[in-house]
């Protein structure tokens, strides 16, 4: 009876440290204690039961088995300490460090520590103890390239800020894989409070001003997302950069434009007199040879903030800030020109891939040809409808697949547009060619498939074409359209922002591409 499993297999003792009932426990675990080594159908030991559910006594008195210690050491089963650790159960986590403090370096199957679990759930207890034991941790990214502190703000866990604040400051320079800093993943995410206590903290720092990969600031950030008290306490708290422009050469006042309601109106009118201001500001210190000593001495205090050391933007700063932004978009550009040119090499395989193919099969008909008497090399099949249609379309789909061949080696296109112009036709021609390829396969093995069968065969082979070749081929069409249709919103949104706009990227950053900006959300688009 003590290693009965249920539906679940679930054991006796399972039931027995879910509920927390420390004398069936014992008695089950004296009688076997081997049944503490059972998974169920969940991969869940009595162990990590009674860590789920907070049971203190059971878990010490597992945790004196030294055994038992070492399966778990061994992976057994689940995260025993990521469990009680996002549960908020403090005292279960506790005795599991004291006893096996190792445990905290252990990862679930997201790559997760259990101080992510304890972070992204608010304990600041378990946060402060796993802390303790090894800070490095709270620099480890998850699989989804998140640190303890990033799921920490993205939950809105002031508390759990403070303590990253205090005993592992370095954490807060680490990015996300977008670039964002934890400024920017509370603004996303909407947290007001824990946003006012960490610009109180941060507050004209390179942290707070830095902008993520697309170039946008927390301003920027905030605009898009409508989030318009923060907003609000930028405009009139902070010494946020109104003037800032991100990738798409867009600043807070440009994506307020595009708003609607009465609080975008209230913001766009304050926004606007700031950056009125600022600019007034910039022109007023161009025309100054110099400043007071003792407003510069004014300007360096508290410069360093929990020992991360981070500095005030200085006009310097922000000129390498706007060279990081630079940066980032010519490397967008020359992985957009790789990609064009891996794209070409592709075709170009596969248009010989299909030719080859094309060949060898007009070269050896389905049905074979007579190998005696006047018709000698001569189709066996010729005469038939299937073999009239395997003929034509194995036919178009060589000389098509040729005809790319033949273009795609013979034109160098030094321009980006030129270029694209030329696959996109390459392109669309090789789904020709494609398409009549698969027609002639389905003809050939019409040709030689005898036809007692009945025509389900026929069915059978056109269905599976259409349901494969046939989605791929619609659903491509399909984001070839949405592409086009935000490229042309994208336009749009050019032409009412005006020629002013246009120049000022056309300076900073280079010509537009039009494929590229207005699919950057997606990191892809189709053509």
């Amino acid at each position: 009876m003590v290693e009965a499993e249920n539906q679940r297999l679930e054991t006796p003792l399972h039931e027995a440290c879910r509920q927390g009932n420390v004398k069936i426990v014992m008695l089950l675990f004296n009688t076997n204690p081997w049944v503490a080594c059972k998974l169920n159908y969940q991969n869940e030991s009595p162990f990590f039961m009674a860590c789920s559910n907070g049971h203190l006594k059971v878990v010490k008195l597992l945790l004196n088995q030294p055994w038992l210690r070492e399966l778990e050491e061994d992976g057994i089963d689940q995260n025993c300490l990521h469990v009680a650790a996002s549960r908020g159960h403090t005292g279960v986590v506790k005795k599991i460090l004291d006893v096996c403090p190792n445990f905290a370096q252990k990862i679930d199957k997201n790559g997760q520590f259990p101080l992510h679990s304890a972070s992204s759930k608010g304990h600041r207890e378990i946060t402060q103890m796993l802390l303790q034991l090894d800070s490095d941790i709270a620099v480890q990214f998850s699989n989804d390239g998140y640190t303890p502190l990033h799921l920490a703000a993205m939950n809105g866990k002031a508390a759990i800020l403070e303590e990253f604040l205090s005993m592992a400051p370095t954490s807060f320079q680490y990015l996300t894989k977008q670039g964002e800093t934890v400024f920017h993943l509370l603004v996303r995410y909407n947290h007001y409070d824990a946003f006012v206590y960490l610009v109180q903290v941060f507050a004209d720092t390179y942290l707070f001003h830095c902008p993520d990969q697309y170039g946008n600031t927390i301003l920027h950030l905030a605009a898009y997302g409508g989030r318009y008290q923060i907003v609000e306490y930028l405009i009139r708290r902070t010494t946020i950069e109104v003037n800032s422009r991100n990738l798409k050469g867009l600043t807070a006042l440009d994506i307020l434009k595009q708003a609607e309601g009465n609080a975008q109106i209230l913001l766009f009118k304050l926004l606007q007199d700031k950056a009125k201001k600022t600019s007034e500001v910039e022109e007023c210190n161009t025309n100054t040879s110099e400043e007071p000593e003792s407003s510069l001495s004014r300007n360096k205090e508290n410069l360093i903030s929990n020992g991360l050391g981070l500095m005030r933007l200085s006009k310097g700063r922000r000129q390498e800030l706007n060279e990081m932004a630079h940066s980032r978009q010519n490397k967008q550009h020359e992985m957009y020109s790789e990609a064009l040119q891996n794209t070409r090499n592709t075709i170009t395989v596969v248009a010989i891939l299909v030719a080859t193919v094309s060949f060898t099969a007009g070269v050896s008909p389905p049905g074979g040809v007579y190998q005696e008497g006047p018709h000698k090399g001569k189709s066996v099949a010729g005469k038939t409808t299937a073999f009239r249609v395997f003929l034509l379309s194995n036919n178009i789909a060589l000389f098509t697949s040729l005809c790319i061949v033949v273009v795609l080696v013979s034109i160098i296109p030094f321009k980006r547009k030129a270029q694209m112009r030329l696959l996109v036709i390459a392109h669309k021609v090789l789904w020709v060619a494609v398409a009549f390829m698969a027609t002639a396969y389905v003809a050939a093995v019409w040709v030689t498939m005898p036809h007692d069968h009945g025509r389900w065969v026929l069915v059978a082979l056109l269905s599976t074409t259409g349901a494969t070749l046939g989605t791929a081929f619609i659903g491509l069409t399909v984001m070839l359209v949405e592409h086009w249709l935000r490229k042309l919103k994208w336009r749009k949104e050019q032409q009412k922002r005006g020629k002013e706009l246009e120049d000022l990227r056309m300076k900073r950053l280079g010509s537009f591409n039009s494929d590229m900006e207005s699919s950057n959300l997606q990191g892809y688009h189709s053509y």
